[in-house]
């Protein structure tokens, strides 16, 4: 059997504009939809050790060079809430908020991350978020311990 003539001429032609159209949505997909915030996982916590091989410890007079985020950390000591502001001591919610200005008036926009013990009332942590704010810390964040002190097993009905 004979092939009509009209098949053999025709050659498969691939068409680009819808092609060149579908790529550039993907690429504004993909830019639209990624996050390019530190994952919360990533905050640092007391299990975090040291680099090795730094023989230079930051001490308290010495300036902090960057702020990428800023650690309050809430303890309970003997019923008084202490602050502690990357590891220096913070007298009262007043010096933690002129601090903090001092900070932000540097230009810099860092992250303000509270870190309160669990004896520490949510009154007083949420004092201390509103303390960051009023400073003008765009972003507050609250970090939370992965396991809790006391687990709640799930009930089986008998």
């Amino acid at each position: 059997m004979k092939v009509p003539a009209a098949s053999e001429a025709t050659s498969l032609e691939v068409k680009m504009t819808p092609m060149i159209d579908v790529v550039f949505l993907l690429l504004v997909f993909f830019v639209w939809t990624s996050s390019f915030e530190k994952p919360e996982f990533d905050l640092p916590s007391s299990i975090v050790q040291p680099p090795q091989g730094t023989s230079e410890v930051q001490t308290a007079d010495q300036p902090v060079e960057s702020f990428d985020e800023i650690v309050v950390r809430l303890i309970e000591s003997s019923g008084i809430m202490q602050i502690r502001m990357n590891g220096q001591a913070i007298d009262s919610a007043d010096q933690l908020h002129q601090r903090l200005a001092e900070i932000l008036a540097l230009d810099v926009e860092p992250s303000v991350v509270i870190d309160p013990d669990g004896s520490i009332t949510m009154d007083d942590a949420v004092h201390i978020y509103d303390v960051a704010r009023s400073a003008g810390a765009a972003r507050v964040l609250f970090a939370t311990d992965d396991a809790p002190d006391n687990p709640v097993s799930p009930q089986v009905a008998p």
